[in-house]
């Protein structure tokens, strides 16, 4: 029992191709992926609250992160999930404050960098 080599991958991508069809095999790996997305999400769910039981944490000192939906500390800058950033928008043009997760200014329309 080795591990496999590149003719076996070789040949059961070809079994797989014959099987399913070149126009499928987009679908079938979108598909793979969502449910390995949902997988990581429910882990993280799943140990997010592990940790909040052991260390007793409630909800009211935590706050969730918009992008990633992980709860992080309430003074936090950054998600420490996905790294971005939990503070509001700032329009570098006309300086108001927009909602998290906006592109665009709310007052002026400008593209904020990503």
């Amino acid at each position: 029992m080795g591990s496999l080599g590149t003719p076996e991958l070789i040949l059961i991508v070809l079994v797989i191709l014959v099987l399913f069809g070149a126009k499928k095999i987009p679908d079938l790996m979108q598909g793979l992926g969502k449910g390995v997305k949902e997988f990581r999400k429910a882990s993280r769910d799943i140990q997010n609250e592990i940790e909040q039981g052991v260390t007793g944490t409630s909800d009211e000192t935590k706050a969730k992160c918009f992008y990633c939906s992980v709860p992080t500390a309430k003074d936090a800058k950054f998600c420490p999930s996905c790294g971005k950033s939990l503070e509001a928008p700032q329009c570098p043009k006309c300086t108001a404050v927009n909602p998290l997760g906006s592109k665009f200014c709310k007052n002026c329309g400008e593209k904020f960098e990503v």
